[in-house]
Parts: C-alpha cells; structure tokens; sequence
C-alpha cells in the first residue's frame, strides 16, 4: 500500500511540475517585431523567393513553445504579414494566424508543418501563402521534401507582379 501512495504521489509531483513548466513557459503570445525585412531576388538563403525585392512587415503577435520531446511549436494569432514590391510599390497584407510545428525526425531531418495559414518560401512552390496543412523536410541545409500538403497555396509573387 505504501508503494501505491508514493507513486501516486510521484505521478501527482510529475504533473504538477510538467504543468508549472509549461505554464511559465506558455503565457500569452506576445507582439512580434515588426521592422521591416527585406527579401531579395536571388538571395541564396531564400531559394523560391520573387524575381523581385520583397519588403515583409509582420504585425500582431507570436508565441515559440518548445515541447518536452523538443519539438518547436510557433502560435500565431492575429498575425498579419504585409508584404511589398520595393520596384512598384505594389502590396497585399495577408492574414497568417496558422501554427508551425517543428520536429526533429530520427535521422536528424527537420520537419515543418504548416497549419493554418501560414506565409512560407520553398524552392519548388516559391513565396505563398499556404493554407491548409503542408509540410517540407530539410537535411542541414538541403531539401529533401518539398512544400507539399492539402490545401490552398497563393502565389504572392504572382499577386505582388507588375501587371503585364
């Protein structure tokens, strides 16, 4: 009887401290920076991006949670990313209140999943706006899955293009 009340009591420290952890870490989701970041043509570290100068001004607020097994959860309500064409000044502010989970698989692969609505750039599908849920796989720094899911998927280079 004295081992069930000590594990009972165990279990009952474990999940009160599990609890308090992830409620220190939790909190509400706080404002994101919006100074504005600039998304050049042919930048190698954003393989997909326009042909074009996008200039990407995130407002509203974002909250990065990461889970006991490490994987990363970012939460993103009321987020809106606005996004603009330096060369025209053509620009569209789209909604992206969609959740991105990040996990570390077996072999060492990172995978991203897209729930939501979520802003996104991948060498195959370019910049867009996934909406639904996608995911992609990178090896270090070389895809080895991309953007692929069900959903909806908006070009935003396509929307942000001068009119021909």
């Amino acid at each position: 009887m004295k081992r069930i009340i000590v594990m009972a009591l165990s279990v009952i420290l474990a999940l009160t401290m599990a609890a308090s952890a992830a409620f220190a870490q939790g909190g509400p989701p706080e404002p994101v920076d919006e100074t504005p970041f600039l998304i050049e043509a042919n930048d190698p570290r954003f393989p997909g991006a326009c042909d074009f100068p996008v200039e990407l001004v995130q407002s509203g607020k974002s909250k990065e949670i990461v889970r006991p097994n490490g994987d990363v959860l970012t939460t993103s309500p009321s987020l809106d990313a606005t996004l603009t064409n330096v060369d025209t000044g053509e620009q569209v502010t789209f909604n992206i209140t969609g959740t991105v989970l990040r996990t570390t698989l077996e072999n060492g692969d990172v995978k991203t999943v897209f729930r939501g609505r979520n802003l996104g750039i991948d060498p195959v599908a370019g910049m867009v706006i996934a909406i639904g849920r996608f995911s992609f796989i990178f090896s270090d720094d070389i895809l080895v899955q991309p953007l692929e899911g069900k959903g909806r998927l908006i070009d935003v280079c396509e929307v942000l293009a001068p009119a021909s």
